[in-house]
C-alpha cells in the first residue's frame, strides 16, 4: 500500500488528490415495506451515486486522482460518508480527522502525517467546511457563539500559529463554505458581510449574492410547511409517507437546506478553473471577469443532502503555487 501525501495551503492551488463522498447502497434498505418510500429513496441513492461518478470523471479528466470511502455495514439512521468535507481538514502538510469513520479506513491508513482530533463537542470545527486556507492565512469560522472560546480552538490556533499560520478566528457562525468562497486570490463570492472584507482583504473584488430565492420556489414552500425547510426532493412535495419516513428515521441525514445558497459552495481545481453545481448569471459573470472558467457538475439531490460540490469532496493534496 503506497503512502498518500497530503498538502493544503490555499483553496485555489492546483488540486491533485481528492476524496469524493459515497452514500449507502440499495441493499441496506431492502426491508422497507412501503414501496413508494423505497422507490423515492432508491432514486435518491442511485442518482446521487451517478452524480458522484460524473464528478469523479470531471476531476479525473482535469488530472485529479479521486478516492472514495469504503462500503461498510453501518447504522443507516446516521448520515453516510457523503460529505467528507465536514469530517477532516488538510492544514499545511497534516491531515486532521474529526470523524474517524470506518468508511475512510483504506484512505487514512495510507496517510502517515495525520491527527485524530480529540473527542469533544467542538471537534467538527477542525474541517475545511469551517476553515478557509489562503496561503499563510487561516480564516476559521465557528458553529456556536461559545465555541470560538473553547479549549480546542485555543489549542489549534496556538499550534498553527507556531507553524507559521496567521489564524483569524471569525465571529460568524455556521459552515463557512456555504457563506463565502475564494475562487482565487483577489476575489470573493459571498452572501453578505460575514466579516470586515475591507480590513481583512483590502482592494479585493467582492461579489455579494442574494439568498432569498427560496421563497420564489412554490414547490419548496409546500414541503417547507411539512418539514420546516430542512430538506427537499423536487417532485415529491406531496409524498407524505416519504416525508414521515425521513422525519422519523433519517433526521441525521438532512441539514437545514433553507439556509444554504449552493452557488457559494464551489470547488477550485486551480486558480483558473472551478466546479459549480448550477448556472447563476451573477456568479458566472463575476468568474469570467476574473478569468475563471466554471464547470457545471450537477448534484441533483443537493436540496436533500444539504451539500454542494465543495461539501461532497475533500481535497487531500494541492500543489502550492506560491510561497
Amino acid at each position: 500500500m503506497t503512502d498518500l501525501p497530503v498538502k493544503g495551503y490555499a483553496t485555489y492551488d492546483k488540486l491533485k488528490t481528492c476524496i469524493v463522498g459515497r452514500t449507502y447502497s440499495r441493499e441496506q434498505f431492502k426491508d422497507i415495506k412501503n414501496k413508494k418510500v423505497k422507490d423515492i429513496l432508491y432514486r435518491i441513492l442511485d442518482e446521487t451515486e451517478e452524480d458522484y461518478q460524473n464528478l469523479c470523471k470531471v476531476l479525473n479528466i482535469a488530472g485529479v486522482e479521486t478516492l472514495r470511502p469504503d462500503i461498510v455495514e453501518a447504522d443507516t439512521s446516521h448520515r453516510p460518508a457523503n460529505q467528507p468535507r465536514d469530517d477532516m481538514a488538510v492544514i499545511g502538510e497534516t491531515l486532521y480527522v474529526n470523524n474517524n469513520r470506518p468508511e475512510y479506513k483504506s484512505i487514512l491508513d495510507r496517510v502517515h502525517n495525520k491527527v485524530i482530533v480529540e473527542d469533544c463537542e467542538q471537534q467538527k470545527l477542525v474541517s475545511t467546511s469551517f476553515i478557509h486556507r489562503l496561503g499563510s492565512d487561516l480564516h476559521w469560522g465557528t458553529n456556536q457563539p461559545t465555541w470560538r472560546d473553547s479549549e480546542l480552538v485555543k489549542k489549534y490556533k496556538q499550534q498553527w500559529t507556531a507553524e507559521g499560520f496567521d489564524v483569524n478566528v471569525m465571529d460568524n457562525e455556521g459552515h463557512g463554505d456555504c457563506t463565502w468562497c475564494v475562487p482565487k486570490e483577489g476575489c470573493i463570492v459571498t452572501l453578505f458581510e460575514i466579516q470586515d472584507y475591507k480590513e481583512k482583504f483590502p482592494g479585493w473584488d467582492i461579489c455579494y449574492l442574494e439568498d432569498k430565492y427560496w421563497e420564489q420556489m412554490s414547490p419548496f414552500r409546500r414541503i417547507k410547511q411539512k418539514n420546516g425547510g430542512k430538506w427537499w426532493v423536487p417532485g415529491e412535495e406531496d409524498s407524505d409517507d416519504f416525508s414521515e419516513y425521513v422525519e422519523t428515521y433519517l433526521k441525521d441525514w438532512v441539514g437545514y437546506v433553507e439556509e444554504t445558497v449552493f452557488e457559494v459552495n464551489m470547488l477550485s481545481i486551480d486558480s483558473n478553473t472551478i466546479l459549480v453545481n448550477n448556472y447563476n448569471k451573477q456568479v458566472f459573470d463575476f468568474l469570467e471577469k476574473h478569468h475563471i472558467a466554471p464547470v457545471i457538475t450537477p448534484f441533483r439531490h443537493r436540496w436533500f443532502w444539504d451539500g454542494g460540490v465543495h461539501c461532497v469532496t475533500q481535497d487531500l493534496y494541492r500543489e502550492r503555487n506560491f510561497t
